[in-house]
Parts: C-alpha cells; sequence; structure tokens
C-alpha cells in the first residue's frame, strides 16, 4: 500500500492526530469530549507499543505461511525474491550495503538456489522514493548473492518497483522470459499474505502459480514474557505499526479484487 498512507494510518500518527485533536475540543469548551478523546489516544497508544498486541497481531500474519527449511521446500522454475531487505551504497559517507532486519531473505533465496529448488532467481527492488540517484536494491542483493554462491547467469533483475504492487507488475515480464511455470516467492513471514495475495492477483491468468517460501519470521517462537508483556517500548510499537500496515494492505487488495 502507499506508504505515505500508511505512515498516516500508523498508531502513533493514530495517537497524534487524537491528541491533538483533544487539545482543540478542550481549546473550545469541549473539555470533557477532549479529555475522553486524549484518554483514548493514550491508551490506545500504550497498548499498541506492548510486546503482548505486537506480537499478538504478528503471530497472526506470520502463522498463515511459517517459513520451512530450504530443503523442505517445493522445487520451482524461479526463486523470486522482494526488496526491502538491503540498502544499496551511498557513497562517500556510506561506501558500503546496508543489511536490513530482512536481510534473511537474500540468504534464504541463496539456500533454496543452492538446495536446486529453481534454475532461475528473479530479484525484485528499486531505489528509494527521492534516491534515484541510488543503485537499486536488486543489484545489492545481486552482489551478496554472488557472494554466497548464486551465479550472475542464473539472476534476472527488476529495478524499477518500489512497492509490493510493482514488484508483481513488474516481475512478470522477467518471470515470463525465462519461461517459469512456478515461482518461489520469498519475502518475510509479516509480509507473506499480503505479498501472496498482490502477486496471485497480478499473476492470475498467466499460467505462473505462486508459491509461498517465507522466511525472517519475528513472532514465532518469540512470545513475550509475561512480566514484561504490558511494558511499553519503541520496538513492539514499530511491530505493531507493520503488523497494522499489512491488515491495511490486506483489505486493500481484497477491496480490489471483489
Amino acid at each position: 500500500m502507499n506508504k505515505f498512507v500508511g505512515g498516516l494510518v500508523s498508531p502513533l500518527m493514530l495517537a497524534l492526530l487524537g491528541g491533538l485533536l483533544a487539545l482543540l475540543l478542550v481549546w473550545r469548551g469541549w473539555r470533557r469530549a477532549g479529555m475522553v478523546l486524549a484518554l483514548l489516544a493514550l491508551g490506545g497508544l500504550w497498548l499498541a507499543s506492548t510486546p503482548w498486541l505486537a506480537w499478538t497481531l504478528a503471530m497472526s500474519l506470520e502463522t498463515r505461511y511459517p517459513p520451512v527449511p530450504a530443503q523442505a521446500s517445493p522445487v520451482a522454475d524461479v526463486v523470486l525474491v522482494l526488496g526491502g531487505a538491503l540498502g544499496a551504497p551511498r557513497p562517500p559517507a556510506q561506501p558500503h550495503l546496508g543489511f536490513g532486519a530482512a536481510a534473511d531473505r537474500v540468504w534464504h533465496a541463496a539456500a533454496l538456489y543452492r538446495a536446486g529448488k529453481a534454475r532461475w532467481v528473479v530479484l525484485s527492488g528499486g531505489s528509494p522514493p527521492g534516491s534515484e540517484n541510488v543503485a537499486p536494491e536488486a543489484e545489492a542483493m545481486a552482489e551478496v548473492l554472488r557472494a554466497l554462491g548464486v551465479p550472475a547467469s542464473a539472476m534476472r533483475l527488476e529495478g524499477r518497483s518500489r512497492n509490493t504492487l510493482e514488484n508483481a507488475l513488474l516481475s512478470l515480464a522477467l518471470v515470463r522470459q525465462v519461461g517459469a511455470r512456478r515461482v518461489l516467492l520469498v519475502t518475510s513471514a509479516l509480509h507473506m499474505p499480503r505479498a501472496l495475495a498482490v502477486f496471485q492477483a497480478v499473476f492470475a491468468g498467466s499460467g505462473v502459480t505462486v508459491v509461498p517460501a517465507a522466511t525472517d519470521a519475528e513472532a514465532l517462537g518469540d512470545e513475550p514474557e509475561l512480566r514484561t508483556a504490558w511494558l511499553p517500548d519503541a520496538r513492539s510499537l514499530e511491530w505493531s505499526s507493520r503488523s497494522v500496515k499489512e491488515y491495511l494492505g490486506l483489505a486493500q487488495v481484497w477491496m480490489a479484487t471483489n
């Protein structure tokens, strides 16, 4: 979904907007309504910042397509890896690749290739919005995959996409180019339900089957401790925000296809 819209409906932004509206209500003389709205905004922000809610929201997404080892994955024609894992160099201040929290995607793609699960690897990821002078992420992923033993001749790069929908739209031509009929879609477990829904909608009628190959699980096997489950922290707020974004994206796909 649109990153700007996603930011507007994040728990933090909703709490800030609710707080500002509460101040406006108090200033206009509606003190009780303003106080109630302020408490709701603060309470919502606290709840979204708790490890319990962050874990619960993430689990509801990650359990749909849990990761499996590369050796246990099905055979396909293409391993298709989505961007959002690496940052391209930005010389001179940042001359090296940046490995993000989702870098597991690239590692898992290499493992799938080395396990003989597909002949081709398609890398889909462009430059961040506003950074068109920076090399596409697909090139950064290709550099890492070469170091992990994937030959350049097996890779096809799509370096123009900026979101999941564009990943699907722009990758389809490369998938068709290599004659693939079955694709292993590699992305984070949290992102997989939305990504799979988008790819299945875009690839519908193409004769290409998309199979989930999730990685980068955060919630699975990591239940929060009872003594800290209700203590808010910044990581949990960020985690909840990403889950909310995924649910909003799923709703967007559902409305577009129904």
